[in-house]
């Protein structure tokens, strides 16, 4: 479904009922990358994946700005209270950890619990890596692209089909959203000096071979933000909802349910 807000529509997809979990995808994803936590947590609540702006089936604005984390989480705060979702469990990866992380902060009564996955509290994308997608995004098909991003994110592990997967995904990117959001978007990003403020609870979920945002940060996070969990997933890259997706659920799940009701 398309969410209509004041600048941009927003496409969601859902699935179950109960309690309901917001699904944040990170960088040149979309909803798609949930194709294996959708259906692990439809029975257990009402899940939504988002398209951010600029990817997916969501608008995708131009003007200078339009990728600010602040302003991506001002739409998650928008999409929470249109659909009457609050408060609401936040789920965020990579870059959509911080959309969550800029959320909590800014509406913490639209959030029922933090959970930050593959993320960290900065942009710590290392600069080379940064570099390199901004010269490809130039110069590469978006196949090809694609294809790099997903070597660079997928953990030594993951085997052919799985690569195959997520460079498709890239590849559906439009290049210039892409390359304003990692160009604009994430530049300026750090919340460090607020993560104090946060008391949902929170948990930190991290890949031992993470080379994109590396474990160290999800460390960092943790510790910031009073109380919360930290769980590294062993064997997995930056992609762990996709490279051990069982793992992964089970460990989403533990921590959901042993929440205070």
């Amino acid at each position: 479904m398309l969410v209509e807000l004041d600048e941009v529509d927003i496409f969601v997809r859902e699935a179950g009922s109960g309690d309901p979990l917001l699904l944040i995808h990170g960088l040149g994803m979309s909803s798609a990358l949930w194709v294996h936590q959708l259906p692990a947590f439809a029975p257990h609540f009402r899940t939504l994946a988002v398209d951010l702006r600029g990817f997916g089936q969501s608008s995708r604005p131009s003007a200078p700005g339009s990728y600010d984390i602040a302003v991506l989480a001002a739409d998650m705060a928008a999409v929470v209270q249109r659909l009457g979702l609050n408060p609401c469990h936040i789920l965020g990866t990579s870059m959509g950890g911080f959309v969550a992380q800029a959320l909590a902060l800014a509406h913490p009564e639209l959030c029922r619990s933090l959970l930050l996955c593959h993320t960290a509290p900065r942009m710590d994308i290392p600069a080379d890596v940064v570099a390199q997608r901004v010269a490809a995004l130039g110069s590469m098909s978006m196949q090809e692209y694609g294809a790099m991003v997903a070597e660079q994110a997928l953990g030594p592990a993951a085997d052919a089909d799985l690569h195959s997967w997520v460079a498709a995904l890239i590849a559906t990117n439009d290049r210039r959203c892409y390359t304003q959001v990692l160009t604009e978007g994430l530049s300026g990003f750090d919340a460090r000096a607020a993560l104090h403020e946060i008391t949902l609870p929170s948990l930190v979920v991290a890949g031992q071979y993470d080379r994109v945002l590396p474990p160290a940060g999800a460390r960092e996070l943790a510790c910031l933000i009073p109380h919360a969990q930290l769980i590294e997933l062993p064997d997995v890259g930056h992609l762990g909802y996709v490279e051990s997706p069982d793992r992964f659920n089970t460990t989403v799940l533990t921590f959901l349910r042993g929440l205070p009701v």
